[in-house]
């Protein structure tokens, strides 16, 4: 019955008894006396779910002893409201013992729906299960029992903030009350310099920035969907925005500015500051420290420390002190398992209370990290990922891999949660709506334990949320789209060379020989087919803007196979241009076309930089887009160097001149774009 109602997470257990619930105008939503405010909350979302799908308008009543018990729904605590709301006479099964947190039961019989539970985050899961089927089924709701809990405690969404795209409050609303529909139950945004420090107001002045105010008011609104919002700040590693402004140079390991040195003691002092202007802002009593990736310790001010206790014991001091700093604000803390699994000597005399964040982004058969955690005892989350970053498209295949083999090696080795994160490298360029399958996935392997095909997922989620009429068709053009990156030529680890394609040299780019011909064909032929579908299911749809953003970023990608295309024709061309196997008038016709299409691909680009920009500020704020702008003027001004290269050769073939043969001329200006770019390499071969 679960794969028939298309239910996102699935529940544990569903039986299907005969017959139907219909609603109707006079059916009444019940609570009982002490029915307390999340209570009330959850009544609220499932009468405006059904007000949504069916137009009816049902009343609300918290009563004692209820005057009816037909064609009623009823929310109440299972063994406080038994009771007054007898089980034989509402027609559900009373639990034999107290239902755990987060479980709920909800039957639908003939005369109604009862949702038990016996806390209140219980109560809001058997709502979002009860909204579910009316989304799918409107008015008439099939009788059946659901038994359902949770195969791991914590399942939560980290978003990066912090590599250009901040969010809008807005929309960072919207998304909490989304995630929270699939039982998301934590919220994380990746932090270092996205937030204004009133101790410290230059750290981060020059970018978009989240406040202390919206940080406060999001936590209010996390509360409302039983979604804990978890700090996240940077405390170790990670720190090149801050620690490369010149009041904090003195802080850093290293000349590359990359990570804290933990024996300058006033590091530890700006970390207090950074907190007391942070952390009172969440309610939360867990605070993720980050601490990853510290590729210059002990290369700098901490070289003569770590030559006397070495790399494991001079990390562990240092954590250690942060979670004293983090304890000051009532805060346990939360850090990355990198370092310490290079170290895992240090394992056991790390604090109980650290909760050990398990990452992993590539998908592998087995995490044998998850049994070496819980081999000491830590409290853990598996942390997979969306594999939405470097790539114009999620690598789809990869991370539902990652994502479903975390997730059951997480409930084998008694992680404490699930944590699916969603990275922004080079400049956070991809919209949120790419994420969403990824965000669902996430939500679906954590409840179930890893026990959800792709098969069961797929239609459940496309009927869910993009709507029953063309929600499948839409999510298989979603997975089309995400073949993409398998094609011959595409992968990478954590990456995919769709974003070269795009962003590249337009002469010179790698892609143009290392792509072969029919992936380019086929990336054309995908593109344009999942354009066409997100494209035509967008108007009037409840998910219209990520159908937008999905249909955006199907034109990005076959642009960047057209921009390839064209590379390749060119190249070949030339090749035999100064090869003397075309005519003097034969080869200055072949450099008019492909001066048109150069045309043809400047003005693409051109409005494709627009649509980017019109993706970016539905949704984020605008100053972090800059930098993926400059990848778009980066290609347009080639383009031009392109162009005026071809002219001036046309001109040297009229005139029976040499020609630029082996493209000297045209490649003495250095063109490097994102990883690239100087960044890890600079941290490790520039110490």
């Amino acid at each position: 019955m679960a794969d028939l109602l298309r239910l996102v997470p699935r529940p544990r257990s569903v039986e299907r008894r005969a017959g139907a619930f219909v609603l109707s105008p006079e059916t009444l939503i019940c609570l009982p006396p002490e029915a307390d405010d999340d209570d009330l909350f959850a009544a609220r979302q499932l009468r405006g779910e059904i007000a949504g799908a069916t137009g009816l308008v049902l009343a609300m009543e918290r009563q004692h002893r209820p005057h009816r018990r037909e064609n009623t729904i009823v929310l109440l605590r299972a063994v406080r409201d038994r009771a007054i709301y007898p089980p034989d006479e509402f027609g559900y099964d009373a639990p034999p013992e107290p239902l755990p947190d987060q479980a709920y039961q909800l039957t639908i019989g003939p005369q109604g729906a009862v949702i038990a539970a016996d806390s209140a985050s219980g109560l809001f899961y058997g709502v979002q299960t009860l909204r579910q089927i009316v989304r799918l089924r409107r008015r008439e709701l099939p009788q059946l029992v659901i038994d359902d809990r949770p195969a791991l405690g914590e399942r939560g969404v980290l978003l990066d903030v912090c590599r250009g795209k901040v969010p809008t409050l807005a929309t960072l609303k919207e998304l909490v009350e989304k995630l929270s529909f699939f039982k998301i139950n934590q919220f994380q945004m990746h932090n270092e310099h996205a937030y204004y420090f009133p101790r410290h107001p230059e750290i981060g002045a020059t970018a978009d920035r989240l406040t202390n105010e919206e940080m406060l008011e999001l936590d209010a609104h996390c509360r409302r969907f039983h979604v804990e919002l978890v700090p996240n700040l940077q405390s170790f590693g990670h720190m090149q925005n801050i620690l490369s402004l010149p009041r904090y140079r003195h802080l850093a390991e290293t000349k590359v500015c990359w990570s804290l040195a933990p024996t300058v003691e006033e590091c530890y002092r700006f970390l207090d500051e950074l907190y007391a202007d942070f952390l009172p802002a969440f309610t939360s009593s867990q605070f993720n420290v980050n601490c990853d990736e510290t590729y210059d310790l002990g290369r700098g001010r901490s070289a003569e420390r770590m030559a006397e206790i070495g790399p494991g014991r001079l990390y562990l001091e240092h954590m250690l002190r942060v979670r004293e700093l983090a304890a000051a604000y009532g805060k346990r803390i939360q850090m990355w398992g990198d370092i310490v699994l290079q170290h895992p000597e240090v394992i056991p005399d790390l604090p109980t209370d650290i909760t050990l964040l398990d990452w992993h982004y590539e998908a592998q058969e087995s995490y044998p990290s998850t049994a070496l955690f819980a081999g000491h005892g830590r409290r853990f989350l598996v942390c997979p990922g969306t594999s939405s970053w470097n790539t114009l498209f999620p690598r789809i295949d990869n991370s539902n891999q990652n994502i479903r083999v975390l997730a059951r090696e997480g409930v084998a080795h008694g992680a404490a949660g699930l944590l699916n994160t969603d990275w922004g490298d080079g400049g956070h360029y991809q919209p949120l709506g790419n994420s969403w399958y990824g965000y669902a996935f996430g939500a679906e392997q954590a409840w179930t334990g890893g026990n959800t095909s792709d098969a069961e997922f797929d239609p459940a989620f496309g009927q869910l949320f993009f709507g029953p009429e063309k929600g499948e068709e839409i999510v298989a053009a979603i997975r089309q789209l995400a073949s993409v990156n398998r094609l011959p030529g595409m992968p990478i680890p954590n990456a995919s060379h769709t974003v070269y394609a795009l962003f590249d040299e337009p002469l010179l780019g790698r892609m143009a020989t290392e792509l072969p011909h029919k992936t380019v064909q086929e990336m054309q032929e995908i593109a344009a087919a999942a354009e066409a579908v997100f494209a035509e299911a967008a108007p009037g749809n409840r998910e219209e803007a990520v159908l937008r953003d999905l249909a955006f970023s199907a034109r990005a990608i076959g642009e960047a196979a057209h921009k390839v295309g064209l590379s390749q024709l060119i190249r070949a061309g030339w090749s035999q241009v100064v090869g003397g196997v075309l005519k003097p008038e034969a080869a200055r016709e072949d450099i008019d076309r492909w001066l048109v299409a150069i045309e043809e691909r400047w003005e693409a680009m051109l409005r494709l930089r627009g649509e980017f920009m019109d993706v970016w500020l539905r949704r984020a704020k605008p100053k972090g887009m800059a930098q993926t702008l400059e990848l778009y003027r980066g290609v347009l001004a080639r383009y031009d160097v392109l162009a005026h290269w071809l002219r001036s050769q046309k001109e040297a073939l009229q005139a029976g001149q040499a020609l630029d043969a082996d493209l000297t001329d045209y490649s003495s200006v250095p063109y490097r774009i994102l990883w690239d770019r100087p960044f890890l390499v600079d941290v490790v071969a520039g110490l």
